[in-house]
């Protein structure tokens, strides 16, 4: 009965049901083969999102918003491109530093990659840039707002796996900087290669000006990370905070923030973060469903019955993740798989904050990959750009990330240095 049921709701949402629809159904079969009474799947739907930490997610959204429409995205631009746009292939780097910027503030991939491409591209196409390239790597580089904190995918992993959502905002510094620098590289080698140029020379003075411009949005991601390196807040208040922070900047310093834009704000972000939260509520009675079933037994019977070896079990789980990432969106993969691998981590002693950095990374790299690469498709109706001329100038940028999600695998420093 489990195998029916699991088949029978990747082919829903294969075939384009809503994922919160198709764990619905899946969760009323396996209450009905269970013969349970049907009372319990609305039970189960209201305790799933009666949990303090979820409230996280329209308030870190919420801040990211006002952020954006505050301006903050030109000042990170004008800042980055007064540090290292003067090197060999400048713009390219800015794409780069600007996301690791912005990742600190919005935590969310598909807001910095329709910012970073409507704003970066065309500049780039302007400076003799190949417009693929300047896509393929707008989007590879958006990757990094899930993995440098605040990050809402951590949120709901951190919630799923009953752990600490601050370890994963800690963890995931390192290996967000790692893939940034990797990325880097690979865009040195091909400025070389290709002749791309030059911005204008480095002036400390402009420096000095932009950094002045943005630091009260650099400011955001160091409120957040030392609040829970000192343990003074939690992820909720650090969310309230956030929001109160991003509104003061755009209102008061910035005066860029209109009482309209407020207006216009809530709502937008309160139809974003349902849709998120409705899809956690109906993930609820399909986990539950899927312990009483014995998914999670029925998954270490079978991986321990192939390897003992928690490199190997990495080795499959990271293949696996690569492929189902490709196939289906990034939160429903969350919530479906971490119920289940969670007894399959614990009995190969790997570490729960590790493994949701590396699943991440995974899933991540599927939003740039066909055919449900959601970064591919925004990044592409933006820019006006095939998607056939995309997947030919990302493919060095996705060899380039699976070279980072090996490091970040094998080498378990960087996910835990940071995690007291």
């Amino acid at each position: 009965m489990l195998a029916t049921i699991v088949v029978l709701l990747l082919i829903a949402i294969l075939l384009g049901v809503p994922v919160a629809v198709a764990m619905l159904g899946a969760s009323v079969m396996a209450i009905i083969s269970l013969d349970i009474p049907m009372n319990v799947l609305a039970q189960r739907v209201s305790s799933g999102v009666e949990s303090f930490p979820l409230l996280a997610i329209p308030l870190f959204m919420l801040a990211g918003a006002i952020m954006n429409k505050s301006g903050i995205s030109e000042r990170l631009f004008d800042f980055c491109r007064s540090l290292v746009g003067h090197v060999r292939g400048g713009l390219a780097h800015v794409n780069v530093l600007s996301s690791v910027l912005m990742a600190g503030i919005s935590g969310s991939s598909l807001a910095d990659c329709a910012a970073t491409t409507r704003v970066m591209v065309p500049q780039m196409e302007r400076h003799g840039y190949d417009r693929g390239f300047s896509v393929a790597l707008t989007a590879s580089s958006a990757t990094l707002s899930p993995i440098i904190p605040p990050s809402i995918l951590m949120i709901v992993y951190g919630w799923q796996a009953n752990i600490s959502i601050g370890d994963l905002f800690l963890a995931g510094i390192l290996p967000g900087l790692l893939i940034a620098a990797v990325i880097t590289s690979l865009i040195v080698w091909i400025s070389i290669r290709k002749q791309y140029p030059k911005d204008e020379a480095f002036s400390r003075h402009r420096a000095m000006r932009t950094f002045r411009q943005s630091l009260w949005a650099l400011l955001m991601p160091l409120l957040i990370i030392v609040g829970f390196r000192l343990g003074v807040f939690t992820v909720t208040e650090i969310a309230a905070i956030a929001v109160v922070y991003s509104f003061f900047v755009g209102k008061f310093v910035y005066r860029t923030l209109s009482w309209k834009d407020l207006v216009e704000l809530l709502p937008q972000t309160g139809r974003e973060a349902a849709s998120i939260l409705f899809i956690i509520a109906a993930s609820a009675p399909l986990a539950w469903s899927f312990s009483i079933l014995q998914a999670p037994q029925e998954m270490v019977t079978f991986v321990t019955g192939l390897t003992n070896s928690p490199w190997v079990t990495l080795l499959l789980l990271n293949v696996a993740l690569l492929v189902i990432g490709m196939f289906m969106e990034t939160i429903a993969v969350i919530i479906v798989l971490v119920p289940i691998l969670v007894p399959l981590l614990q009995a190969m002693d790997i570490s729960l904050v590790h493994f949701g950095i590396i699943m991440l990374v995974n899933l991540l790299i599927g939003q740039i990959t066909p055919p449900l690469g959601v970064l591919m498709f925004v990044s592409c109706d933006i820019a006006k750009l095939k998607t056939v001329a995309f997947i030919r100038s990302a493919v060095p940028f996705f060899f380039a990330l699976l070279a980072a999600l090996v490091v970040i695998t094998y080498v378990p420093w960087f996910s835990l240095a940071l995690v007291g």
